[in-house]
This record gives structure tokens, sequence and C-alpha cells, in this order.
């Protein structure tokens, strides 16, 4: 049997086809096609050339198709539909069927502030979907380019362009102290600030950060006696302590009460950060990282301004 080469069919022919038997007549299917009526003669004339058969032909009731075009109208119409078919989006799948890890690369403080209420939903939703939070480095643009992990949830202002970045939601720095620091009750300046011993939080090591550039821009520099990575282990440090201890609201609220801490106000404006996704624009396409992205996104705006 002969076979067909199908690196020279043009499926456009097959188009014009399939009109051609819905209609049976050339210049009504020159109008659904937009095309000429003398292109469609000049497709039909290719068409009855490929399948070596008039296809068409002229009786007193006007164009009438042959035996073996009857015979191509549904394998025709099923052909079309497989290709249509395969140029439509994907239906995105139920969270219900999303299963395997997805791995996120994030402090302890996504872990404090964002987890708890969004891992209820989470495990309503998506039951079989589990989160691992891996710990996050400076290098957090290899993790992604290399695909360790699916996002980075950090305080990040600016990322290279094949990376997307979402703001998720906005925090404030406040400083604190035990309630029998010298300071408590107190409105301090920069000096009284900078003379305090100091516990600073370094998720990623590093020594420093924006509120040591402020003091130095006015001429002080504080000292630090303790260094630590948890944003969850400093208040309790701080609790039986001399130190002052500035970080996040969001972490900090919820234990002032139980660890007996007080809100040292300062003279000075604390900074204000926002906390973002960063995605590879790589995963565009992918569903179930689509999915939770925009569930992420809804469970941070319904989260209260601080």
């Amino acid at each position: 049997m002969h076979k067909t080469n199908l690196r020279g069919l043009d499926l456009n022919l097959l188009v014009i086809l399939k009109v051609l038997l819905d209609e049976c007549n050339t210049t009504k299917a020159a109008e659904r096609l937009a095309m000429s009526q003398p292109a469609v003669s000049r497709a039909l004339a290719r068409l009855r050339t490929m399948y070596d058969d008039p296809l068409l032909v002229r009786t007193p009731q006007g164009m009438e198709p042959t035996a073996k075009a009857l015979l191509l109208r549904q394998p025709l119409r099923e052909i079309l539909q497989s290709v249509e078919q395969t140029l439509l989006p994907p239906a995105p799948p139920e969270p219900t069927e999303f299963t395997g890890t997805l791995r996120i690369a994030a402090h302890t403080y996504m872990e404090y502030v964002i987890l708890p209420g969004l891992i209820e939903q989470l495990h309503q939703e998506a039951p079989h979907l589990t989160l691992h939070i891996m710990p996050l480095g400076a290098d957090y643009e290899r993790l992604l380019d290399e695909g360790t992990v699916s996002m980075v949830i950090t305080k990040q202002d600016e990322v290279p362009s094949r990376f997307e970045l979402i703001r998720l939601l906005e925090d404030r720095l406040i400083c604190v102290a035990s309630r029998q620091h010298p300071c408590a009750g107190q409105r301090i300046d920069y000096e009284a600030f900078a003379n305090a011993d100091h516990l600073l939080v370094a998720p990623r090591g590093s020594e420093g950060g924006v509120l040591d550039e402020i003091l130095l821009r006015e001429g002080f520099k504080r000292h630090t006696q303790l260094i630590v990575q948890s944003f969850l282990s400093a208040p309790f440090i701080l609790s039986r302590s001399g130190l002052l201890l500035t970080s996040p609201a969001r972490v900090l609220a919820p234990l002032m009460e139980h660890l007996e801490l007080t809100e040292i106000a300062t003279l000075f404006p604390l900074p204000r950060f926002a906390i973002s996704q960063i995605r590879h624009r790589r995963d565009e396409g992918d569903a179930l990282l689509n999915w939770f992205s925009g569930r992420l996104r809804r469970w941070c705006a319904d989260l209260q301004t601080v």
C-alpha cells in the first residue's frame, strides 16, 4: 500500500475540504472561510489530486459529494477536532489531584507568620500535597535556576529579569525589650538606641543590616552582644536578658504578653519592608505552582495590616 508523505500535507486543505463537504458549494464555502471563490476552487483541485477522487461533482441539484467524500466526513471532523484540542490550554487540575512535594526556600519568618493559617486551608484543598520549607541563603538565584526549589519567599526588592517577583505582605520593624529594661516606658533617640546592648537576628548569617546603615549615617554604631539565626528564638532570649531587639512586628506581636515584653518607642522611624514570592519565569505554565502562588497571595491579602 502506498504510504502518504505527511510532511508535505497542507493542513489548511483539510479545513477547506470539511467546509466544502458541509456546504457543497464553493461560493458559500469561500464566504465561511473568508477566502475568494477562485482560491477555494484551486484548493478543491489540489484535494482531488491528493485523494484521486472528484470529491464533489456537479448535478442538476448542485454539487454533491462522491461516495469517497461521504466516507471522509466523519474521520475528517474527528481529525480537525483533535488538532483543535492540541491547541487549547489543558484544563487545570483540581487541587485535590495535586500530589508530590512543593519545595520552597524561606526563612523561619514564613513558617511563623504565614504557614499556621495557610496550612489549614491547604490541608482541606490539597490534602495530598506536601510542602517542604527549605533553608534560604544568599544563593536563592542558583536554587531557582537549578530547580532545587520552585519558589523563594523573602525580603527582596529587585530580582533579575528571568525571575518574577510578587509582593505578598508588608511588615514593619519594632524595638522591644523586657519590661524591666532601663529604656522601658521611654522614647529613645539615635544615641540612646546605639548605646544599648542589642540582640540581632541574622537569618542568612551576615552581621549588620538596614538599621546599622541608618545609624551609621547619623554617626552612630550600636553594640550587638548576641547574633542568632531564628526570629523565633530571639524573643525568648530577650525575655531573660537586658538586650534590645528590633524585629518584625508580625513575629513579635503574638509573644509580647506571654514573654512580658514591651515595645520601646523611638524618636526616629523604623523601616517598613515587604515580603515577596520569587518564581522562575520558565515555570509560568506549572499548574501546581500557579495554584499555590494564587492561594498564597489570597491568604496574605487577608492578613491584618501592621
